[in-house]
């Protein structure tokens, strides 16, 4: 502030000197005008006087006296004429060397020239007219050097005077300044030790503010001690209620862990009651509990499935769920063997159950079609079941499009298992029914394609069966296993045919009362037979067969499977041996199996049975009990003794045989017992003994 002070009085001293500088030159400037003007007018008058009697000498004379005379620098005095004609100079001025500029005025005129000239016109008048022209140049007017050295005084020695002003004012601040902070040093010391007192003069310009200062923090002190003794009383208040809520959370935590164990000790119970009751219920019963189950488990894994594998062990559960009064078909699509699937492929079998337990449960007498078709490009696959004749209700196909929006609670325990399945799938279904027309659910399900390389065919196939009994998914489940189908539509058909006896055979069964049943029932004995039955038939047909007769419909993995076991017959896969003394009895035999795949021999006494049993290896031997050597009691014992006949299925065949009789047979080694005459029902018995060797075996 100080210096701001100095510096704006230092600036008007200066301003001030140099206002008073410029009046001084501006009066000196109009002294000398005046006297210019006045010597002008005295050369004016002498001129006109002159003039009139002198010569031009005596003017010349005049103006060189006056010149020397003059109190101020005169360069030169010209007269001229009316016509601009020089008369008189006492020096010819370098200013009438321009013609450009007029000098000339009619009255008088002083012209300050650059380079410090002055120049005085004043016209010469007689009678009202001029006679001429006075011109009077002059130089520069008396300089004023004493005031421009005063000038130069004041501005060296004023702003000497204003720092040396400055610098003891300062100097005094600064002893000021310092005393000052020596006495708030010592103060702030005293203050921080404790000291009451605070030694600060009364005239310190620091007193009042410390003063406030230390009020002002004795105030805080004292607020923050109470606010100490308030927080101290709340944190103990909280740690009470931390300790409170840790024991509360430790007795929570207990009780957590004792309901989590109960819990998972009903889970336990729960489950293992409904492994029992799946293993004691009815099919369609065991598959709900089992799907229940399913649904506990919570997590589902997407796994990589073979779909024909997989229709071929979900097909069996599938027929147990309809009612004997409805047919299931399966209709697989062609590119079902060319790839895998990556999806969950549990829930897409829940789906499947809960579907096909509502077509019986509302559907009883319909005809139930399962359709799969691969969306390869969209990777996505179709699933549809089709309900032809009794369709499902409206209110039921509704829940069934919309279950995955419905709350679980407003729908029935398959509509919930099918909801759960179809989330876990990522499904979109589509329901609809037409009253007393059939129904149609499709789930349109997404998964991801992985290219496989297709199972091996089967080279030739026989299928008998009547065009009634078979349907064109199941034709087509064929044609995918097998390389070449031959389809005889009746039995008279295939017996005109004189296939191979080594070619698989696939018997589609009609109803037992069908008037050529007789002879089905002989070609079930044929070891190469494949027989498929319908589910309320397989009871009826099953005595006569050599295999298990088959339920339909049958997937193209599971007549796969089967007809690949069928190919392992060959000509020299079931080597039978018929012992027998009575020629009529061999040749009845050779006849009764002539249609069979069966390398027959024969021996006519025992001896010559064990002979041909030590040189080769057979599948099945047929011994009559009265030789004319040996009986065949004793050659059973021989032969039981050799290694390669330990396992070898070795029967009975006598015309008569009591309950000691047969207890004396097996004692020996006998598996069974077939009594003459040959007929169909002892050929199938005599049927389900022969059993394949592996190709190449000795």
């Amino acid at each position: 502030m100080n210096r701001l002070l100095g510096i704006g009085m230092l600036s008007v001293l200066m301003f001030t000197t140099f206002l008073t500088f410029y009046q001084v030159h501006h009066q000196v400037r109009q002294d000398f005008q005046q006297q210019l003007a006045m010597m002008n007018q005295l050369l004016v008058k002498a001129t006109t006087l002159l003039l009139l009697d002198d010569t031009e000498q005596d003017i010349n004379a005049f103006y060189s006296t006056a010149q020397h005379h003059a109190g101020f620098p005169v360069l030169s005095i010209t007269l001229l004429d009316a016509n601009k004609d020089v008369i008189s100079s006492t020096g010819l001025s370098t200013l009438l060397q321009q013609p450009e500029q007029d000098w000339f005025a009619d009255q008088h005129q002083i012209l300050w020239l650059h380079h410090g000239r002055i120049l005085s016109s004043q016209p010469l008048l007689l009678d009202q007219q001029v006679r001429g022209y006075l011109l009077l140049e002059a130089g520069n007017p008396p300089f004023p050097w004493a005031l421009w050295l005063w000038q130069l005084a004041i501005w060296l020695c004023l702003p000497c005077l204003l720092l040396l002003w400055l610098w003891r004012r300062s100097n005094r601040q600064r002893l000021l300044l310092e005393q000052s902070y020596q006495e708030l040093k010592q103060a702030m010391i005293c203050w921080l030790e404790g000291e009451p007192d605070v030694p600060l003069t009364q005239q310190h310009p620091m007193t009042g503010l410390f003063n406030q200062l230390t009020e002002r923090m004795k105030q805080k002190q004292q607020a923050h001690a109470q606010q100490g003794e308030e927080l101290a009383r709340q944190l103990e208040g909280i740690e009470q209620s931390r300790v409170a809520l840790q024991q509360q959370q430790q007795q929570a935590q207990q009780v957590m862990q004792q309901l989590s164990q109960q819990q998972a000790q009903t889970e336990q119970e729960t489950n293992q009651l409904l492994r029992l009751l799946v293993q004691t219920a009815q099919p369609w019963q065991s598959s709900l509990l089992q799907d229940v189950l399913y649904t506990r488990q919570g997590s589902v894994a997407v796994q990589v499935s073979y779909l024909p594998d997989w229709l071929a062990q979900q097909a069996e559960q599938w027929r147990q769920l309809i009612k004997p009064e409805q047919t299931l078909l399966l209709e697989e699509d062609n590119l079902a063997s060319e790839y895998q699937l990556h999806l969950a492929a549990d829930s897409l079998a829940l789906c499947c159950r809960a579907l096909l337990r509502l077509a019986a449960q509302h559907s009883c007498h319909s005809q139930l079609s399962l359709q799969w078709r691969l969306a390869v490009a969209k990777q996505e696959l179709h699933f549809l079941l089709l309900l032809k004749g009794e369709s499902l209700p409206a209110d039921v196909c509704q829940q069934l499009e919309m279950a995955t929006e419905l709350p679980a609670r407003e729908l029935a325990l398959d509509i919930q298992l099918f909801s759960f399945g179809c989330k876990q799938l990522s499904a979109q279904v589509t329901a609809s029914c037409l009253d007393e027309l059939g129904s149609s659910i499709e789930l349109c399900i997404p998964c991801r394609y992985e290219p496989c390389a297709p199972p091996s065919q089967i080279a030739k196939v026989h299928l008998l069966a009547e065009p009634k009994l078979i349907s064109p998914a199941q034709l087509q489940s064929l044609k995918l296993v097998c390389h070449q189908l031959q389809h005889h539509h009746s039995l008279g058909e295939w017996q005109a045919a004189q296939s191979e006896p080594t070619e698989p055979l696939l018997v589609v069964l009609p109803e037992p009362q069908h008037q050529e049943a007789h002879g089905y029932q002989s070609l079930l004995a044929r070891p190469g037979c494949l027989a498929l039955s319908t589910a309320s038939q397989l009871d009826s047909w099953q005595p006569f067969a050599s295999s298990p007769v088959l339920p339909l419909p049958q997937t193209a993995s599971e007549l796969a499977t089967a007809l690949q076991q069928l190919e392992a017959y060959s000509p020299a896969a079931v080597r039978l041996l018929v012992v027998d003394d009575n020629e009529t009895n061999q040749a009845f035999i050779q006849a009764m199996l002539a249609s069979f795949p069966l390398q027959l021999t024969a021996a006519m006494t025992g001896l010559q049975a064990l002979e041909l049993c030590q040189q080769q290896v057979f599948d099945l031997i047929l011994m009559d009990i009265q030789l004319p050597d040996l009986s065949g009691v004793e050659v059973t014992r021989q032969l039981r003794q050799l290694a390669n006949y330990q396992q070898v299925p070795i029967l009975a065949f006598t015309a008569h045989a009591l309950p000691d009789e047969i207890a004396l047979f097996k004692q020996a080694g006998m598996n069974d017992v077939v009594i003459k005459p040959l007929d169909a029902p002892k050929l199938t018995n005599l049927m389900k003994w022969c059993r394949p060797r592996p190709p190449g075996s000795g």
